[in-house]
């Protein structure tokens, strides 16, 4: 086919070709970094957090007895609710802790070597009972696990961390053993044990990965105590309602909350999975949006070109060769339209990761998004080119 004649005829008609080339060139700049955005946010979903969350449930005990406010009683309670937790069946560990991994909600500190003149790295604290190793279902990669009398009065603490927390404080891997301060150096921590892989209490922070284990009795008046029941594999279901009627009949100073973690991560992830909802429903009406705009034109040119499209036809110009000539002006107008999206496109990317810290495009996507508009721009204009080439030869006749 000849493009000669083609470029000669969108040039004579630049502006409405140009427009279109614009709308393309914004939708593939707009469409690819949206894709990219849900991208990021879905693999920040899906990341390995080291813990069973699947086979997880958390339980509230939020106490109105007055009872609550003395120490000692509370302390009896949290533990006879351990021991009731881990007795039903089912239940591989339960333990009591100050905060729920991956909630969203939770406390973080400032550690460094002791001794050190280095500024203290931020890391999650969880505070909790001797089982969270086993409640978490995490894995210790280094040294041991918790033990009933590093639970003690004292502040300095026998404690757990990630690993990627340790390599972060002590990079040459010596981490087993040393002690870590905040700002001061008093009452400093002792590492006994390093946790292979897990997440802290924000997915999405910046040092989701640092986590400090801190062996302690949880839970106030106030802010009630928490605990994490592991269970079985897929039998979150059946121990799940198995939990508040025990609870309450131990101790009914108090209200009794259970929920999965994985309801409580989906809750975190809200917002996330909001916003890839309405980016998706932007790129589909952005993509229509400029379907419709290249039906119209094509509609249009096929319009304008009646008369000359019947002449062409009585020289002998077949139906085939009608559509191919409008599709292959579409190809034009859209390839150029998709020149110009590239750097629109690499600029719009280059803004959110320096603006926004949004993350680095993915190269790939854009050459499925040059595909889907070449699709996209070849699909809509096959319709008004073939209504085109329907045009009998007869018509080159009128008006002559």
């Amino acid at each position: 086919m000849e493009f000669g004649p083609i470029l000669r005829t969108l040039l004579r008609n630049k502006t409405r070709f140009i427009l279109i080339a614009i709308e393309v060139a914004l939708t593939l700049a707009i469409a690819v970094n949206c894709v990219n955005m849900m991208q990021d946010m879905q693999r920040q979903m899906d990341e390995p957090t080291g813990i069973d969350e699947a086979n997880i449930i958390v339980v509230r005990s939020l106490p109105f007895s007055e009872d609550f406010k003395n120490d000692e009683y509370l302390d009896n309670s949290r533990k006879a609710d351990v021991r009731l937790l881990n007795a039903l069946p089912g239940v591989v560990s339960a333990e009591a802790v100050n905060h729920i991994p991956l909630s969203g909600s939770g406390n973080s500190s400032g550690y460094k070597p002791l001794g050190s003149k280095i500024n203290t790295l931020a890391t999650a604290s969880l505070v909790g009972g001797i089982n969270l190793v086993s409640t978490l279902g995490v894995q210790l990669s280094n040294g041991r696990d918790l033990l009933p009398e590093d639970i003690t009065d004292a502040d300095s603490k026998n404690v757990l961390i990630t690993r990627a927390y340790a390599d972060r404080l002590f990079p040459d891997g010596n981490a087993l053993g040393q002690q870590l301060q905040g700002r001061t150096a008093e009452n400093p921590h002792t590492i006994v044990g390093i946790i292979e892989h897990m997440h802290g209490f924000w997915p999405g922070w910046t040092y989701v990965t640092h986590v400090m284990i801190v062996p302690d009795g949880p839970g106030g008046f106030n802010s009630g105590t928490r605990y994490l029941v592991r269970t079985e594999p897929e039998q979150v279901e059946t121990v799940f309602p198995m939990i508040e009627e025990p609870l309450l009949a131990a101790n009914d100073g108090r209200n009794v909350r259970v929920e999965t973690l994985a309801d409580i991560k989906a809750e975190t992830f809200e917002a996330n999975t909001a916003i890839i909802k309405m980016l998706g429903a932007v790129i589909a009406l952005l993509v229509f949006v400029t379907s419709i705009g290249i039906v119209g034109m094509t509609s249009f040119s096929v319009t304008e070109r009646t008369h000359t499209i019947g002449t062409r036809r009585a020289l002998g110009a077949r139906q085939f060769d009608i559509v191919c000539y409008f599709l292959a002006e579409n190809w034009i107008i859209i390839s150029s339209g998709l020149v110009l999206g590239l750097g629109l496109t690499l600029l719009l990317n280059y803004l959110l990761v320096t603006l926004v810290s949004g993350a680095a495009l993915d190269w790939m996507l854009l050459v499925y998004g040059a595909l889907l508009m070449w699709a996209v721009g070849l699909l809509s204009a096959l319709f008004p080119a073939w209504k085109g080439a329907r045009i009998p030869p007869a018509i080159a006749t009128r008006n002559v």
